[in-house]
């Protein structure tokens, strides 16, 4: 039996680690002893996580200058502090600092690095004390997972030296019959059918563009249009959209409904599901939505391409604010082109439902060890 160790920063409510979560549910616990090390202890996710992957942290949750010591201590140190263990496989399943501890684990140790998003030199070197290091550790892994073709390229463009051959890409995960089950759960919010209801999830955080979404809504509203926007998510600019909803008097359009236990019960209700992201890996909300036969309107960022089939199965605008809102006042002003996407998006979740990407790990995994 392989031993494999997961490194992740924490199982907050993020995508990544609900995908984290999935996955380490559903790899096979015959052939695989699985542990997971999470820097920080906290993370509403941490309950869902299968009782048969092992799991420790160092801290209960972020402190003050850990941002300063990540890049401060080397990473064989943090490598030899965090290995509880000898292990067959280490997966960074984040950028960053877990790409960083992982990539100083003994040589006999097979490592894959795993990218969610668009890389460029300063994101990846963020916790990196140079471009050099950051190059040198990304050099050190066996295998490099990205989520879309686009994580893929954007990646080789900023570490150039990197063997082509090691970088592959594999899908996010997701256990489909779990999200089917939960969306048929009683919903803890129910939508009212008097207007349309738009639904989006994500973290409260800049790159998710839900600033220049509140004001899609602000003119939406003016326009007469009759909807609600239901954003799904915890962050730390809760606060701030709050104030905007309050000011500009949009309590009656849009409503934050923080983390929810069970997002697919809600999302099954929705007219219309939107993202607005400035940048994203591979979103598996949109995958949801398609999943749950809810039509997509999303800016044109990576892996939206390849889940959408180019526009085919939802609609892809150009990444700016005027374009989204085009988008998604065409929609909304005809119940026929609203069906339309509806129906695509019933057509798109068979492929999704047959997509195996677990299976695509186990196969990597296996080819390494």
């Amino acid at each position: 039996m392989k031993k494999i160790l997961f490194i992740h920063p924490d199982l907050k409510g993020g995508g990544a680690e609900k995908v984290l979560v999935d996955l380490l549910n559903n790899l096979s616990k015959e052939k695989y002893e699985i542990t997971l090390f999470t820097i920080f202890e906290e993370g509403v996710n941490r309950k869902n996580l299968d009782p048969a992957v092992k799991q420790y942290s160092s801290f209960k949750k972020v402190f003050r200058g850990y941002s300063v010591l990540q890049k401060i201590i080397s990473p064989r140190f943090l490598a030899q502090w965090i290995a509880k263990d000898k292990y067959d496989i280490v997966v960074a399943y984040l950028e960053h600092v877990p790409t960083r501890i992982a990539s100083a684990f003994p040589e006999e140790t097979k490592k894959i690095a795993w990218l969610h998003t668009n890389a460029d030199v300063k994101l990846l070197s963020q916790t990196f004390r140079s471009y050099a290091e950051t190059e040198k550790a990304y050099q050190a892994f066996d295998a490099i997972v990205c989520v879309s073709d686009l994580a893929k390229k954007s990646l080789l463009k900023a570490i150039p030296t990197l063997d082509e051959t090691k970088v592959q890409v594999i899908e996010n995960a997701l256990d489909v019959n779990a999200i089917l089950e939960k969306a048929e759960e009683k919903p803890k919010i129910e939508f009212t059918k008097e207007v349309l209801n738009l639904v989006t999830i994500g973290r409260l955080v800049e790159v998710k563009g839900y600033d220049r979404l509140l004001r899609i809504v602000l003119q939406l509203k003016k326009k007469g249009f009759r909807f609600k926007l239901h954003i799904l998510g915890e962050g730390e600019l809760g606060g701030k959209f709050q104030k905007f909803i309050t000011e500009n008097e949009l309590k009656e359009n849009v409503v934050l409904l923080g983390f929810q236990e069970n997002p697919y019960a809600i999302l099954q209700q929705a007219d219309l599901y939107i993202c607005s992201s400035y940048n994203e890996g591979y979103n598996t909300a949109i995958i949801e939505a398609l999943l749950l036969e809810v039509p997509v309107i999303t800016t044109d960022c990576s892996g939206m391409t390849a889940i959408l089939d180019d526009s085919r199965f939802g609609i892809i605008t150009k990444n700016n604010e005027e374009a989204l809102l085009q988008a998604v006042e065409k929609v909304l002003q005809s119940k026929e082109e609203l069906q339309y996407w509806k129906s695509k998006a019933i057509e798109r979740k068979t492929y999704f439902i047959k997509q195996n990407s677990v299976q695509k790990v186990e196969n990597l995994f296996d080819s390494l060890a």
